[in-house]
């Protein structure tokens, strides 16, 4: 019979490799290692090779960060080398992550987990690199340049497939990643599988507007027919609800990727001031704006819905005989000078050189100090968006400068598009291009601050408008400060074209209206802090709306300042939409009114 003494000698001499207490602390121990190194060890070799394939991984990270500024820089140079680089650190990952004693450790209790879910990785990283960074790095903006005022749509169209290709590499990625083993993985592990599967979501819903946008290009550019686009000068030194009293119309013919002019109209050119609107008109809006948004072309921007103001001014179009447009760009000289940050200075017949610099302050006010007669002006207008239309489409600009150009002039409202293609229009809906405020507050919560001049002047090019805004569990509130930046001394020297004839040169007169969000009810509307003298109140576009006055002299400031109550907990986020004037509109937005 084995005594108990006998026993525990036994148990001294059990070789401790096969005692599973043993396992325990070594197993934690290697999972500390896992952790350091972002990878499983078992033994020396197995140790540098996982810090070898974490090496190649971290490499493979950076390369592609390279691939990514090269391809916005639009050198395809760069990308393409870059990419080679990434894909010889990911093949590297892949080779370090295999073998038998990497396969032996996988099945291994503790850090076998783990093990696998690197090597998953590292397979899946090689998978991207091969499937998507390598097309990416390929696709040129230069497809986009119009060479000598063409553009090759047969580029465009091949950059369809290679969008197909990259977004079935990404859902091969996120696939491969959610077989993926979590459970028991460590720390380091788990968060770089969901880096890595955070990175895949925020790539994905990227591919379908590029894809969208090269879908619609080319017959936007005219593959299967014409298109005739209607450009639509909105100047802010008369503002208006949209931007600026629009004076300037240009038609560009789109036909198989050629870009032409074919007819340029001036404001002059309409027959205004009609005993009855030109068309049919929303009673909401004439309450609002009156029915001079229907009766004279200068105030039919009134209307912040640009579909609406579009189905004006085409009942306008057709009155005159004007050449027929399938679609209207509206843009701003804010805007213009955001593409010639792109194209660089264009030389105009006057002899002018406008640059992005002095293109603001030329086209709206040193014009009209020049120009007395509007005749005059509106040729010097026409010649400016020709000069820049013209550089356009010769394709002398820097792609991505002129990407940037047009993005921010979007996202600030200064660039709007309507067209009759259904698709395109899909496309716009919801967006700030889209001209006009959501038709509720699921995706955001809304309001509308919109500037009209009531000088009959040039004078919006010395205002300046700041929002701030809050909301609380069930309500918002805004204040809107429109400041005046013009010295005695300016006011002096106006011209009458400027000042406008009926009020004192310096004063400037300026209808604020306000568009609630939906569903909501509007209180405690001041200005400066003493109740506002409201000139018009109702409803519109499903939201309330409050019009006032503001009376600026001189340098000076005036605070317009609202809430709106009745939002709903399941309400969006709080946004603002406003009137781009001349200079950027600074925008306060807080989603608590307690911060």
């Amino acid at each position: 019979m084995t005594t108990r003494a006998e026993l525990r000698a036994e148990k001294t001499r059990r070789p401790l490799l096969r005692s599973f207490r043993f396992w325990i602390p070594v197993g934690i121990l290697l999972l500390l290692l896992v952790l350091a190194v972002a990878g499983g060890v078992v033994g020396k070799r197995l140790y540098d090779q996982a810090m070898d394939v974490r090496g190649h991984l971290v490499n493979a990270v950076a390369e592609v960060k390279e691939v990514q500024r090269a391809i916005t820089a639009g050198d395809l140079e760069s990308a393409s080398t870059a990419s080679d680089r990434l894909t010889a650190q990911t093949e590297a990952a892949v080779a370090g992550s295999s073998g038998r004693l990497w396969t032996f450790a996988s099945s291994t209790p503790f850090i076998g987990g783990n093990l696998t879910a690197v090597r998953q990785i590292a397979v899946t990283t090689n998978q991207l690199a091969s499937d998507v960074v390598a097309p990416a790095s390929t696709i040129s903006l230069e497809a986009f340049r119009p060479q000598e005022g063409r553009i090759n749509l047969e580029a465009i169209t091949g950059i369809a497939a290679l969008i197909d290709q990259i977004e079935t590499g990404i859902d091969d990625a996120v696939v491969s990643l959610e077989r993926i083993d979590r459970g028991g993985l460590v720390d380091q592990v788990s968060s770089g599988i969901d880096q890595l599967d955070g990175a895949l979501a925020e790539v994905q819903p990227m591919i379908q507007p590029v894809r969208d946008i090269v879908e619609v290009l080319p017959n936007a550019l005219g593959a299967d027919g014409p298109r005739n686009y209607l450009l639509m000068f909105q100047g802010n030194s008369e503002a208006r609800s949209l931007g600026g009293n629009a004076a300037i119309f240009i038609v560009l013919r789109a036909e198989n990727g050629g870009l032409s002019i074919v007819d340029e109209i001036a404001s002059q050119q309409f027959h205004n001031a009609p005993s009855t609107p030109v068309t049919e008109l929303d009673p909401e809006a004439v309450n609002i704006f009156g029915d001079k948004i229907g009766r004279y072309t200068a105030d039919f921007t009134m209307v912040p819905d640009f579909p609406e103001a579009v189905r004006i001014l085409s009942a306008w179009w057709e009155r005159e005989g004007f050449t027929p447009f399938d679609a209207v760009l509206s843009f701003d000289p804010v805007a213009l000078s955001y593409l010639l940050s792109a194209t660089g200075p264009v030389q105009l017949p006057t002899g002018d050189t406008l640059s992005s610099d002095n293109a603001v302050s030329l086209l709206l006010n040193e014009a009209y100090f020049r120009y007395s007669d509007p005749i005059e002006q509106n040729v010097f207008f026409g010649a400016a968006a020709s000069g820049v239309f013209n550089a356009v489409t010769s394709g002398t600009f820097d792609p991505v400068k002129f990407v940037a150009a047009l993005t921010r002039a979007a996202d600030e409202g200064r660039l709007l598009y309507w067209t009759t293609n259904a698709r395109e229009t899909e496309l716009v809906q919801g967006s700030r291009m889209e001209g006009v405020l959501p038709a509720d507050n699921k995706g955001q919560t809304a309001l509308g601050v919109y500037v009209n001049d009531n000088t009959g002047s040039k004078m919006s090019y010395y205002l300046d408008l700041s929002i701030d805004a809050c909301r609380a569990e069930d309500s918002v509130t805004a204040e809107a400060t429109l400041s005046s930046n013009i010295t005695a001394e300016q006011a002096a020297a106006l011209p009458r074209y400027i000042s406008g004839p009926y009020f004192t040169p310096g004063d400037i007169s300026t209808y604020v209206v306000l568009y609630g969000p939906v569903g909501t009810s509007v209180t405690d509307v001041t200005i400066d802090g003493a109740p506002a003298h409201i000139l018009a109140s109702g409803s519109h576009l499903g939201r309330p709306v409050v019009k006032v006055e503001i009376a600026n002299n001189l340098v000076s400031s005036h605070t317009l300042s609202l809430t709106y109550s009745g939002l709903s907990s399941n309400d969006g986020p709080l946004t603002v939409w406003n009137t781009p004037l001349t200079r950027p509109t600074n925008t306060e937005i807080s989603q608590s009114c307690d911060e």
